[in-house]
């Protein structure tokens, strides 16, 4: 039997070695938990990686979307690879005289009609030898059309003494108004008019015309005054915008569109509404169907527009544009992916669009016209009934749903086209200007630009003299 000390001995050694392993057992779970800690912590990161790497590929995959969207759209298109002449003396002769053909009109520049001034160009020596020379009556003629020299292209500053005079019957103060001048104007009508032309017309940023102001006339002014002077000439024009808007109202056929137009950081929407004879624009903060009935209260006729929604609610008859019923189709049986059924559908509005041209053009005959109505209107109601399968082609069928009986209004009424294209013509101006200047920078600054563009785009239209039509306006 082992003794008690000895035993008692033993057990401390084993305390000993216990301890010894509790203590690296503790240590190993330390660096394990540590290891551990840092794991999650990197794999908290790689969650993050992970996410923000899941957004960005959805991100591309729409962009890859919509790139392949705009292929598709313009993959139809051919461009002509430039033609090199490899050798000047590799083309044949086709054996036709070159210049103009006998009895065609000539394309030259016209002579001008009035001559400002002659002067006659001789010489009292010859140029080779020396020798004098005698006067003849033998002439060469050669007209020449130039600017007057920048010099010459100063402004007119004028003061007006304006004299205080007492009326005794009034018992008042009273002053007579220059003719031609703004009050709270520095600058003359001419000057207005001018700056309306290159603005609005010319599609100049302020800036720029600063610039010319400061070059070619010598005179300072900031673009913020150029501004209130625009602001100004709207104040001049607006019975004008007036009234042309009463002309839309009254028009037998109308246009509308509309686009978006940045307001300082905000964007609003610019409206086009016009006639063959006749541009009104209006900038606002809304794309609703209430500027719509706004502008076109009490109209009377029939608005050709596109299929926003905007227009559904006015009591006007409407024509929906065919271009862009054709043009989504287009897209939607180009597509690599597009369905079988889209191709036929888009075909056979094709070839009804075609046959629809055809019978508008045609001299009206109001029982014949109505005959196609009902024709035209059964094709497009088996469109709309048929039970399509594929989702490229329901999306194109729920546009001619939407749209209905207003694909065929040019039908029954004359001088009704089937597209609306004078109305994306007419707001070309706006996109372009929108590209210069990125918009307005207040909604201020934007019912200015929509006022005067609109009297200067309808000048335009009408043929009329610009300046002297515009400088009538000013005045």
């Amino acid at each position: 039997m082992m003794q008690l000390p000895d035993y008692v001995e033993m057990l401390r050694k084993e305390k000993r070695v216990l301890q010894v392993h509790n203590e690296t057992l503790k240590r190993s779970h330390l660096s394990q938990k540590q290891r551990a800690d840092r794991l999650e912590e990197e794999s908290k990161k790689k969650d993050k990686l992970i996410a923000q790497l899941e957004r960005e590929k959805t991100k591309l995959i729409e962009e890859l979307e919509k790139t392949k969207s705009e292929r598709d759209t313009y993959k139809n298109l051919t461009f002509k690879e430039k033609r090199v002449c490899s050798s000047p003396f590799s083309h044949k002769s086709s054996g036709q005289k070159r210049g103009g053909k006998f009895g065609h009109k000539g394309a030259s520049r016209t002579r001008p009609q009035h001559i400002h001034q002659v002067i006659r160009i001789y010489l009292s020596h010859c140029p080779g030898c020396g020798s004098s020379l005698e006067r003849v009556e033998g002439i060469t003629s050669h007209t020449v059309t130039d600017l007057p020299h920048w010099t010459m292209m100063q402004p007119i500053t004028t003061q007006y003494q304006i004299e205080r005079q007492w009326c005794s019957n009034c018992s008042t103060e009273v002053k007579g108004v220059p003719k031609g001048v703004i009050p709270g104007v520095r600058f003359g009508s001419v000057f207005i008019t001018m700056l309306l032309v290159w603005k609005y017309r010319f599609r100049e940023p302020l800036t720029k015309i600063t610039e010319r102001l400061t070059t070619q006339y010598g005179i300072t002014v900031s673009p913020s005054g150029l501004q209130k002077i625009l602001g100004e000439a709207r104040k001049k024009l607006g019975k004008k915008y007036n009234k042309l808007i009463a002309e839309i109202r009254g028009s037998p056929v109308k246009h509308a569109d509309e686009t978006s137009w940045p307001v300082g950081k905000d964007t609003y929407w610019a409206w086009t509404f016009v006639d063959p004879k006749t541009s009104v624009y209006t900038i606002e903060e809304s794309r609703g169907s209430g500027v719509a009935k706004t502008m076109l209260e009490g109209a009377r006729g029939i608005l050709v527009r596109d299929d926003y929604g905007a227009y559904v609610a006015l009591t006007l008859l409407q024509q929906s544009c065919w271009a862009h019923l054709l043009r989504k189709s287009h897209e939607a049986a180009t597509r690599e992916d597009a369905s079988d059924e889209i191709k036929k559908l888009h075909k056979k509005l094709t070839n009804m669009f075609t046959l629809l041209a055809e019978d508008v053009a045609k001299p009206f005959n109001k029982k014949q016209r109505e005959e196609w109505q009902r024709e035209y209107l059964q094709d497009l109601q088996k469109i709309i009934e048929d039970e399509y399968i594929h989702a490229d082609t329901k999306r194109i069928q729920t546009r001619i749903k939407n749209q209905g009986k207003n694909l065929l209004t040019a039908l029954l009424y004359p001088e009704v086209p089937l597209t609306n294209n004078l109305a994306e013509r007419a707001i070309m101006p706006l996109v372009l200007t929108r590209k210069i200047s990125r918009g307005s920078k207040t909604a201020n600054g934007a019912k200015t630009h929509a006022v005067n563009l609109s009297v200067i785009e309808t000048i335009v239209k009408r043929k009329q003299p610009l300046l002297k039509t515009l400088h009538s306006y000013i005045l």
